[in-house]
């Protein structure tokens, strides 16, 4: 993938975390579909760093940079969040993802190896669709079955292209 594939792909993704989050009604922040499962509210809150955290992890690897207090930072950052900024937070995530693979050519992202939460190394292009790119998918995801579940009336338009579905016609 090109650099500018990876952006289109976290962009979309942040639309429809964005349309989710419009579903997402002020008594359910608390909810959670089990015990020891994060509440509605944590999980926004993680993906509010989830996708650039990786990246800008990758980043200071390539670049020799230790930042020992990086993700309590972010961490930190996220919980005092207003909860209601989660958009804002998205788009906010997406421009230091963009800032960050400004440092990079395409050819970077198939040339430069860095090392995956795994241990194992990879192209860092690879890593990225690894971690970044299939941690916002997989938590949009989450986010749509903790939504659905109390609002069974959404759907895979919803889910997959961050719309409502037309209405049907008879």
């Amino acid at each position: 993938m090109t650099k500018q594939q990876i952006l289109d792909a976290i962009k979309e993704e942040n639309k429809i975390l964005t349309h989710l989050f419009s579903k997402i009604k002020s008594d359910q922040m608390q909810f959670s579909p089990g015990e020891k499962m994060r509440t509605l509210e944590e999980l926004l809150r993680y993906i509010s760093y989830a996708g650039s955290s990786t990246i800008h992890w990758y980043h200071n690897q390539i670049q020799g940079v230790e930042d020992k207090n990086f993700f309590k930072n972010v961490v930190d950052k996220a919980a005092a969040m207003d909860i209601n900024a989660f958009p804002d937070a998205l788009d906010e995530q997406y421009k230091e993802i963009e800032t960050l693979l400004a440092n990079y050519s395409d050819d970077d992202l198939t040339t430069v190896k860095v090392k995956q939460f795994s241990g194992q190394k990879s192209q860092f292009g690879v890593a990225i669709v690894n971690s970044s790119l299939k941690y916002l998918t997989a938590y949009r995801m989450q986010l749509f079955l903790y939504l659905k579940l109390g609002q069974p009336e959404l759907n895979t338009y919803n889910c997959w292209m961050g719309i409502d579905p037309p209405p049907k016609t008879s």
